[in-house]
């Protein structure tokens, strides 16, 4: 009888312990079943890029850099010449012209430009520029020229005959105390001559027009009471 109960025990002990395994088993067998599409974690809903503010800031840079620079100032137009001047200044170049030519016939014009300097043969009588560049004497590191001649080698009107001459490094205007301050004393003093001659001749310069000062209004009650 007690072995019976013993073999009885031991079974029923068997049982439960094999109960036990398979339980982990299947435990075991659905923690490791693959997620399915159901379980997979959603994606993050990307948002959309928010386009950079770079045109703004791009403008604000230009307004900045158009407020930086300044404005350029409009020159105003040349003023119109009058009949009766434009006649005088023709007269005048024809008178130049011929002084020149006559200058020329005379002997009285050597010079490296063409045309010759007007101003010194009206200053001076004479215009010797290309005498004194022919004269190796007369250079010690450059030659000294008037402005205008000066003015003429550098603006493409010196003669072919001085082409060996470098204007860069061997012309130079005439310092104030080598001559060029007693030659613009000339040209005033012969300038100044003429031009009060030529005021004398044309009388004083009519007085500028006063403007008319309309009489005042008289007020509205004024012209009702009247």
């Amino acid at each position: 009888m007690v072995c019976r109960v013993i073999s009885l025990a031991w079974l029923l002990g068997l049982v439960f312990t094999l109960g036990m395994v398979q339980t982990d088993r299947l435990a075991a067998q659905e923690v490791k079943k693959a997620p399915t599409k159901t379980d997979a974690p959603k994606p993050e809903a990307t948002k959309p890029d928010t386009p950079k503010q770079e045109a703004p800031k791009k403008e604000e840079a230009k307004g900045e850099a158009a407020k930086k620079e300044p404005e350029k100032a409009v020159e105003a137009p040349p003023p119109a010449i009058p009949k009766e001047v434009e006649e005088k200044l023709e007269k005048a170049r024809r008178a130049v012209a011929e002084a020149i030519v006559a200058a020329q016939d005379a002997g009285l014009v050597e010079t490296s430009i063409d045309p010759p300097p007007i101003l010194d043969i009206l200053v001076k009588g004479y215009a010797l520029d290309g005498r004194t560049l022919k004269n190796p004497a007369a250079k010690k590191t450059y030659w000294a020229v008037t402005p205008e001649v000066f003015g003429g080698w550098f603006t493409g009107y010196s003669k072919s005959e001085f082409s060996t001459i470098n204007p860069q490094t061997e012309l130079r205007i005439i310092n104030p105390s080598g001559g060029l301050k007693a030659w613009y004393d000339a040209r005033a003093t012969m300038l100044n001559k003429y031009i009060e001659e030529a005021r004398k001749a044309k009388g004083p310069a009519p007085a500028p027009k006063k403007e008319e000062t309309k009489p005042a209004e008289p007020k509205k009650e004024e012209a009702k009471k009247k």
